[in-house]
């Protein structure tokens, strides 16, 4: 359980970070888009916009930094499992 515990803690912030990161590229197309029927269309790249907002894929990282964090203390706290004496 120490182990798991330790590599849970390790983890925590590398994972917040990817989440983060993840979340700060999603992208999406608007749905107020349109491209007109006689006209030369751009390529759809310039169209997309960013899902969420930095402080909210900070927020996201952050959050599951937090999660891992609190599940390794979890970890360390659990009972040991001892074996029973026979009577």
């Amino acid at each position: 359980m120490r182990t798991l515990a330790n590599v849970l803690r390790a983890a925590s912030l590398p994972v917040g970070a990817l989440i983060g990161l993840w979340t700060a590229h999603l992208t999406s197309l608007p749905s107020s888009y349109r491209c007109p029927t006689n006209a030369f269309c751009l390529p759809l790249n310039f169209y997309f916009k960013p899902t969420f907002a930095i402080w909210q894929s900070a927020l996201f990282g952050a959050g599951a930094a937090v999660v891992l964090l609190l599940m390794s203390f979890a970890m360390r706290r659990l009972p040991r499992a001892r074996p029973l004496k026979a009577a």
